[in-house]
């Protein structure tokens, strides 16, 4: 076969290119293709400023009741013309002829229409900034693109805190039972473990049956057993080891000697083990699929990843599980109010800071949103040690000024 002729059309003549398309998510099957319906919208003003500038387009294409757009402008256009030039080639078998064509790349993504969205009313109800927005984010030059877009952008974002707010607010008078107005509630409780606003007692504020539920505690008496027989040699090497945190292992050396309070004084030292090894775990590592260890029991994993983290799910792709940040701090909270609870409601916040590698001043902060007073007195060292102290009535800090806005969750 002889070797064909090419035949190469001067890229100026507009009228000789062409736009070919391609689907974001695969090809078209040969059955389907008889289905496709294909349309070009062109901009009215022909006329280009430059002569490396495209006519701007939008083309539109209908398959099996489904919606596809592409432009060959703006954020949506991955086929730039200004860094390389697309040619497309055509031969002819008769003439044994290759015609080069110059040719615009347009890819093409389904579009999902939300009947019940906002943006779906009449034009004619439209103000006159929102038509102009409209107008400059199609055919508006990059710099106003990107103004108006970050405007609306701030807009939706108030928006949604304000909805999210409220429904953590709404959450959050639910888990309580408390009866006041949603007004007067701080969203900062929905990061905080059920408690009783009328408890006579510390022990009554933060119940342990609402830290460690009741179905966990079978599971955790027999892997706590090691802590009820422990020794002061076991501590001790186990400390030089970094078997278990300080937090824990500061417990060890005090425990109670009746049985009934020793046994459970070592399923919550157990359980908060677990529960600082959860904190500091990386977000990579709560990617794979058993993200907790294999020897912890397996009721206690469960309960664990179910109140702790979130698995997001999408179509088409693995699950991914992450610990979002009012899951992180409600972890925290947990930490806290269990480690009060071991250390009779006065707890000397030295150890955690150093376990969980956080600054003394944010532990300090979560201290008081869950109802803590902060004291001070001379540490073993010669420095102030910082202690957090659990009292009823429980009073919860009130938000004030700028901190209000700041913190939502």
């Amino acid at each position: 076969m002889p070797t064909p002729t090419f035949e190469v059309v001067n890229k100026n003549h507009e009228n000789q290119s062409v736009k070919a398309i391609c689907f974001s998510h695969g090809k078209l099957k040969d059955q389907e293709k008889s289905n496709l319906s294909i349309r070009c919208y062109k901009q009215a003003n022909t006329s280009v400023s430059k002569a490396s500038d495209v006519e701007k387009c939008i083309v539109k294409a209908e398959i099996n009741s489904m919606t596809y757009i592409g432009k060959n402008y703006g954020d949506t256009d991955r086929f730039s013309t200004k860094t390389c030039d697309y040619h497309i080639a055509i031969f002819n078998k008769k003439s044994n002829k290759v015609k080069v064509i110059p040719a615009h790349l347009i890819q093409l993504e389904p579009w999902l229409e939300d009947k019940s969205s906002k943006d779906e009313v009449d034009t004619a109800t439209h103000s006159y900034k929102q038509k102009k927005d409209a107008l400059t984010r199609e055919f508006g030059s990059g710099r106003s693109q990107r103004a108006v877009n970050k405007r609306l952008k701030n807009t939706m974002d108030e928006e949604m805190i304000a909805a999210t707010t409220k429904s953590i607010v709404t959450v959050s008078t639910e888990t309580t039972g408390t009866t006041e107005p949603v007004e007067s509630v701080k969203t900062e409780i929905s990061t905080i473990p059920p408690y009783d606003i009328d408890a006579k007692t510390p022990d009554e504020v933060y119940k342990i049956q609402t830290i460690i539920p009741p179905e966990l505690v079978p599971s955790l008496t027999k892997e706590s057993e090691n802590f009820f027989n422990c020794k002061q040699s076991d501590v001790n090497t186990w400390r030089t080891e970094k078997k278990y945190y300080t937090t824990v292992l500061n417990h060890l050396d005090r425990l109670s000697l009746r049985e009934d309070v020793r046994t459970s004084q070592c399923q919550c030292l157990l359980y908060l083990q677990y529960l600082m090894e959860t904190f500091m775990m990386k977000a990579h590592q709560l990617r794979t699929k058993t993200p907790l260890p294999k020897e912890w029991p397996g009721p206690v994993k469960d309960q664990i990843l179910k109140v702790f983290t979130l698995e997001i799910k999408e179509p088409n792709k693995k699950p991914k599980r992450c610990v979002p940040s009012r899951m992180k701090d409600l972890l925290l909270s947990y930490i806290i109010v269990l480690s009060l609870r071991l250390s009779q409601f006065t707890l000397p916040l030295g150890s955690l800071t150093t376990d969980l590698q956080l600054a003394q001043k944010r532990l300090s902060i979560h201290a008081t949103t869950l109802g803590c007073t902060l004291k001070r007195s001379k540490g073993q060292k010669g420095g102030d040690a910082l202690i957090a102290v659990l009292n009823v009535p429980l009073k919860f800090p009130e938000i004030k000024g700028k901190s209000e806005k700041k913190r939502i969750f």
